[in-house]
């Protein structure tokens, strides 16, 4: 729990804005008894904007990074007593942060052998949040095993991305091979039926709803596309065509 000092720093920024006051998981963070938590404040509305239409339901959610299992705790108040929360981690101490709901699986998530067995494990995934390694390799290698693992219409978020601008993590200003600049191209790559060929559509094409930026946390959303983009009036012209 927060020291009185952190309470009253937290309360007086909650009470700036409305986004904090009526956040359950900025609450559970300020207010409740839990393990240590590490988050960056302004990551609580981005998860409350993607995380909420989850709560109460049968979800499966996987937070890569344990650590000290705090935010395990905190996912599995938040979305309820029928969610299962699964967290990853290379430290095999983080086995001791199980209970029920929460399930701890220790694997390297640059390790293909470790995805395949936890896919066949886990077939079903609706969100996935990568607080690992935070290395482009560990960050870029994850999304590509993982995004096609997705449920449709889940969630897959990468949080701590400012290391894409860290050279100790392998990044640095617009330097090709970071995850920001890869997450960048795929931009393109939702819009790819309209590069005139220039790009062809792929499986991220057809199966990304969205890519959604934000201060160190890149979102995409998986959603079956079915169909290319399709375009048409319906309806009587008023004015000719320019």
């Amino acid at each position: 729990m927060a020291t009185e000092e952190q309470v009253q720093l937290l309360q007086a920024l909650a009470a700036l804005s409305p986004k904090y006051a009526d956040n359950d998981l900025f609450k559970y963070w300020v207010q409740k008894e839990h393990r240590c938590l590490d988050k960056w404040l302004h990551y609580f509305p981005i998860y409350e904007k993607w995380f909420k239409d989850f709560r109460d339901t049968d979800l499966v959610f996987v937070e890569i990074g344990v650590y000290n299992g705090g935010s395990m705790q905190m996912w599995k108040e938040y979305f309820g007593k029928k969610a299962k929360i699964i967290g990853i981690d290379i430290d095999e101490r983080c086995k001791q942060f199980e209970e029920d709901q929460v399930t701890i699986e220790i694997g390297s998530q640059e390790d293909p052998e470790f995805w395949n067995a936890f896919k066949q494990k886990y077939p079903r995934v609706d969100i996935l949040l990568d607080d690992g390694g935070h290395t482009m390799n560990q960050q870029i290698f994850t999304f590509q095993k993982m995004f096609p693992h997705i449920q449709d219409d889940g969630v897959y978020m990468c949080e701590d991305c400012h290391t894409s601008y860290w050279q100790g993590y392998g990044g640095g200003y617009r330097r090709p091979d970071s995850y920001i600049e890869f997450t960048k191209n795929l931009i393109d790559v939702i819009n790819a039926f309209h590069s005139n060929g220039a790009l062809p559509p792929n499986y991220f094409t057809m199966n990304m709803g969205g890519v959604h930026f934000y201060d160190s946390i890149v979102v995409v959303e998986k959603s079956n596309r079915y169909f290319p983009p399709i375009g048409h009036w319906f309806g009587p012209k008023v004015l000719e065509d320019r």
